[in-house]
């Protein structure tokens, strides 16, 4: 396998997971706008607010995450029809079949993953921080941090789940050892 093969895992992901954002951004949106507010108030009112009141916050957005993330496996994979046949065989025994086949498809995941952390993180906090003045970069970047939770951050999410299922869906078919009693093909 190849990069190539890679990438068109990560497109053939992406594009079911815009479908899959869509179809539940009220879940979606709903449960990153947790996050997306404290993160606002985190940044912009952080240091007066009590120490207690910041643990909290993080907490709660952690909760939620966790929960977004349970609720995308459970409808992306465990609850697919189109994952159903796989239920005997396992759905993650599959995934760990093409992982362990497959390894630079996955490894080029991380490669996709580090270039829209890249385009979606790195450079919009560096252009807030070389082009807006000093005394707007708090709300900027408060603004920015908390648009990015219900959109780049939950679609990451989706993304991801969303390789996973293209793998289980992609495994290839498990190497069968010769049932003992029978010839090897050297006899």
């Amino acid at each position: 396998m190849t990069l190539l093969t890679g990438s068109r895992l990560g497109r053939d992901a992406a594009r079911w997971g815009a479908r899959f954002y869509l179809r539940h951004a009220g879940l979606v949106v709903g449960l990153s706008m947790v996050p997306a507010l404290q993160r606002f108030v985190s940044i912009r009112w952080g240091a007066g607010l009590p120490d207690a009141a910041a643990v909290t916050g993080e907490a709660i957005t952690a909760a939620s995450r966790v929960l977004l993330a349970y609720m995308i496996i459970k409808l992306a994979i465990v609850d697919d029809p189109a994952l159903r046949p796989f239920e005997a065989e396992g759905r993650w025994r599959r995934l760990g079949r093409f992982a362990g086949r497959r390894r630079s498809d996955v490894a080029a995941q991380f490669l996709l993953l580090g270039a829209a952390f890249a385009l979606f993180d790195i450079l919009p906090e560096t252009a807030i921080g070389a082009w807006v003045p000093e005394d707007a970069r708090e709300t900027v970047l408060s603004v920015l941090v908390s648009a990015k939770n219900p959109t780049v951050i939950a679609f990451t999410m989706v993304w991801m789940v969303g390789v996973a299922r293209r793998m289980i869906l992609d495994a290839p078919a498990p190497v069968r050892a010769p049932v003992s009693g029978t010839a090897s093909p050297r006899d």
